[in-house]
């Protein structure tokens, strides 16, 4: 599986229950404006002759958020989405024409004709798995010190983490075939075996430890010849070659009994931001529940997404692929936030624009063709289900481990919104209900 370049949207739905500042302000003859807290966290609120709130010029201010974010993203197959021309039939050189049967007599062999039926072309079954959009909750705190009409703000997010999951494959198929197909690139070959799915008088899923003479021309594999007639095994091991028939070489599935998919996507972050309020003094006193800040500093951002597909049985075997990118943004980011407030009521849209460098980590753990593993001794079960030779598996396709990993370096810029509508409980206490969209364009996502 490759990481994947796109933009993505978070769309949030939060409530929250947010402490506003209750702090008095003292002045003396030789010391500036001071604030110091009341401890009056129950106190009404206090209105001018405007009945609007009567804010303090000084003190600091702390916010909870609980948030409910969906992560949206594209959903593509599992595998490369291509077709695969593999198969576990045997049955592929046929004659045409009457060959004899139930006293008919057989047609002249000369008019019996050779047909061979090519496998057909297999697509994936998992054309959209795992991720899928579903909302998860996290936590945002914001804690900022403001004297007149200037404030630091720090905001640290907390997630949400999403997760997804699904189980696909079906207990009634043979495990010999598995039930779940995942195409590959095989540029390589290594997908080419020996069957052995038929025994000597014919029966389906019967194998008998001999390959599968799938030509037809009385050679079966490696395992000799056949020279009764009619026959369905060898009866001479040794004969005009020691070789083994190539022609009895057929593509296999990259086929699990049963296949877990699953994906787990967490953000993180921190801001430290300086903010100035617009002047509206020049304005009427009425018309002064409209204000205007703006503002600039630092943010780092952490989106790390998990793909983990793990499978069982079937042809491959038991198999795993994890892969995890990493997103890390960092940079500058400017800020415009208006409010206005009506009695008790208030509004604010904020909207932020950071100019992102993203470092990007890529990490790939893969197995293929291990054996399960008892969790209780840490012991495997049986041996590795791809050994090379083994029927019903790859000839020349082991175990195999891989590790992989990268970084890059690329600009990713994110635009966030954020709505948000208050209402004053008290001098101290503000109840809190908002929407909040990001936007980040240019990250990877494992899946």
């Amino acid at each position: 599986m490759t990481a994947r370049k796109l933009a993505t949207w978070f769309a949030a739905a939060c409530a929250l229950v947010a402490p506003g500042v209750a702090y008095s302000q003292a002045t003396d003859a030789f010391c500036d404006t001071g604030c110091y807290h009341e401890q009056q966290w129950f106190a009404p609120v206090d209105f001018d002759y405007d009945c609007q709130p009567i804010n303090r010029d000084c003190g600091w201010e702390f916010s909870f958020e609980s948030l409910a974010w969906a992560a949206t993203g594209e959903r593509l197959p599992l595998g490369t989405g291509g077709t695969d021309e593999a198969t576990l039939n045997p049955f592929r050189n046929l004659l045409s024409g009457n060959a004899g049967d139930l006293g008919i007599p057989p047609n002249d062999p000369d008019l019996l004709t050779s047909v061979f039926v090519a496998p057909p072309e297999l697509l994936g079954g998992i054309d959209s798995g795992p991720p899928r959009s579903a909302f998860a909750w996290g936590e945002r705190y914001e804690l900022g010190y403001f004297n007149g009409d200037s404030g630091w703000s720090v905001g640290v997010l907390d997630g949400p983490s999403h997760s997804s999951n699904q189980t696909y494959g079906l207990t009634t198929q043979d495990t010999l075939y598995g039930s779940v197909l995942v195409v590959f690139d095989d540029p390589l070959n290594l997908m080419f075996g020996f069957l052995d799915v038929i025994d000597a008088l014919g029966g389906p899923f019967q194998p008998d430890g001999l390959a599968d003479d799938i030509d037809g021309d009385g050679q079966f594999g490696p395992d000799g010849y056949d020279t009764d007639d009619p026959g369905r095994e060898p009866d001479v091991i040794f004969g005009p070659d020691n070789r083994g028939d190539f022609d009895d070489l057929v593509r296999l599935p990259t086929s699990f009994q049963f296949l877990s998919v699953r994906n787990d996507t967490k953000t993180a972050g921190v801001e430290l931001m300086k903010t100035y309020r617009l002047s509206n003094l020049h304005k009427m006193a009425k018309h002064q529940n409209n204000e205007v800040e703006i503002g600039a500093g630092l943010r780092y951002m952490m989106l790390r997404d998990e793909f983990n597909v793990t499978g069982v049985g079937g042809v491959i075997g038991d198999s795993f692929w994890n892969t995890q990118v990493d997103n890390n943004l960092v940079g500058p980011q400017i800020t415009a936030k208006w409010t206005h407030q009506r009695h008790r009521f208030g509004l604010n849209v904020n909207g932020r624009f950071m100019f992102a460098a993203n470092i990007q980590n890529f990490d790939q753990d893969v197995a293929l063709g291990g054996a399960p593993v008892d969790p209780f001794s840490g012991l495997p079960f049986i041996e590795e289900s791809l050994l090379p030779g083994q029927y019903n598996r790859p000839l020349y396709f082991p175990t195999t481990v891989a590790d992989h990993g990268k970084q890059e370096n690329t600009f990713s810029p994110l635009a966030e919104l954020r709505v948000q509508g208050n209402y004053r409980l008290t001098s101290a206490l503000s109840l809190k209900l908002g929407y909040t969209a990001i936007f980040v364009d240019n990250i990877s996502r494992s899946a």
